[in-house]
């Protein structure tokens, strides 16, 4: 088991977190382009929760790993906050970083139950442990809710 100043001290750190629709890795240079970067979703009045309580977009979630910390694996879940209190969290994906910089991409956004601004939060922990440790990088996302709008016929 580790001790809690170790885990204080040196602990797999988030740097980057964003959502966008879409990504690609260059083959070559593993470099990754993100394309259409997401800070406001437009949803009906009333619409109903996407399939599974998810919109669907990618989170790009980038990690600082200790070296002594490389092959544990840990938890990783995402969280829209209101200002509320309200949270709505994703289920919880394990992750191993074999580098000391590590990066994911997930698709799917928690889906609040009701329009507003939001922060997109990042909630980590060891595989085995209870408790949650909440990141300081978040990412603005409001929730809007939109009608088409139409056009005047003549």
């Amino acid at each position: 088991m580790r001790s809690p100043a170790r885990i204080d001290e040196n602990m797999p750190r988030c740097y980057f977190l964003t959502v966008c629709s879409a990504s690609v890795v260059d083959q070559q240079s593993n470099n990754v382009t993100l394309f259409n970067i997401v800070e406001q979703i437009n949803v009906p009045p009333g619409a109903p929760p996407p399939p599974r309580g998810q919109i669907p977009l990618e989170v790009h979630a980038y990690f600082d790993v200790p070296q002594f910390e490389l092959g544990q694996s840990f938890d990783v879940r995402f969280v829209m906050v209101a200002s509320t209190g309200l949270e709505t969290p994703t289920d919880a994906f394990s992750h191993r970083a074999v580098t000391s910089r590590y990066r994911t991409r997930t698709l799917g956004v928690p889906f609040p139950p009701v329009a507003g601004y939001y922060e997109l939060r990042l909630d980590w922990r060891y595989v085995g442990e209870e408790g949650w440790r909440r990141e300081s990088a978040l990412w603005p996302i409001a929730i809007v809710e939109a009608t088409m709008k139409t056009e005047a016929v003549h």
